[in-house]
């Protein structure tokens, strides 16, 4: 089997490539494990200056692997989700420019790990989804601290209770994305933008990512708490029922 994150570096910038085709680049158990070990190397590496994130196959990411929610009892769930939390803390709070270069799908967990990037790059395929209440769970990944800071709290809002696909030119307008280009131009005006960063006052980027990130432990927080209470409803089971046997779910509440 190939590894579900591909790592390249060319001129100080590591492009990592999320490559799970079954399950649509969603974060697998092997991929979450994966991508905290590299980030960790990388921002403790001087030859890297900037990151890229990005998927393979024309998808960004389809979310979390809605296989796993089922598996294992709360001590599992509290190690996965602080496996995803540590590295998006190296991600939003970290030394390096991160820029996340987006193609077809980024929801749910997908679209907070496109939300974590200080540069946000897609083609005219890209869409993009909260999707976590068709799921019957809580905005994980820091979504609740960074897409605010995109867009706003009131917009927020509306995203997360409505749960709609927005199309590029949308989320563009909105806030979420910063430039659109082309399908086979995205990973050349990723570099482009990555070097562009890499090139500044590496103190002054780190200095700046830091500062920008007060208040997202606290977001984290609360988010291990409630996904914790989430994971055990019965609406996140008959979400996942519904998803197993492809179906619209039947959500009461509780």
């Amino acid at each position: 089997m190939s590894p579900p994150l591909h790592r390249n570096i060319r001129d100080g910038v590591v492009t990592l490539t999320l490559d799970v085709p079954e399950k649509r680049n969603a974060l697998s158990m092997e991929l979450r494990e994966r991508l905290l070990v590299t980030l960790r190397q990388d921002e403790g590496d001087a030859a890297v200056k900037a990151i890229i994130l990005t998927g393979a196959n024309g998808i960004f990411c389809s979310g979390g692997d809605i296989m796993l929610f089922g598996q294992g009892g709360e001590r599992e769930w509290r190690r996965r989700l602080t496996i995803l939390h540590e590295a998006i803390r190296l991600l939003i709070a970290g030394r390096k420019p991160v820029v996340a270069a987006v193609s077809g799908p980024a929801f749910g967990a997908g679209l907070s790990l496109a939300m974590t990037a200080d540069y946000v790059i897609a083609d005219r395929s890209a869409r993009f989804s909260t999707s976590f209440a068709r799921v019957g769970l809580f905005p994980d990944m820091g979504l609740l601290w960074t897409l605010p800071q995109r867009t706003s709290p009131a917009l927020t809002r509306q995203l997360i209770m409505d749960a709609r696909v927005i199309d590029v030119e949308t989320a563009q307008r909105l806030g979420m994305v910063d430039d659109i280009v082309e399908k086979e131009d995205l990973l050349e005006a990723a570099h482009r933008t990555a070097l562009k960063a890499s090139s500044l006052a590496p103190l002054t980027i780190a200095a700046t990512k830091k500062a920008l990130a007060a208040g997202l432990d606290a977001v984290l927080a609360q988010e291990m708490e409630t996904q914790m209470r989430l994971f055990v409803s019965d609406d996140h089971k008959e979400a996942r029922a519904a998803f197993l046997g492809k179906r619209q779910p039947v959500f009461k509440g509780r």
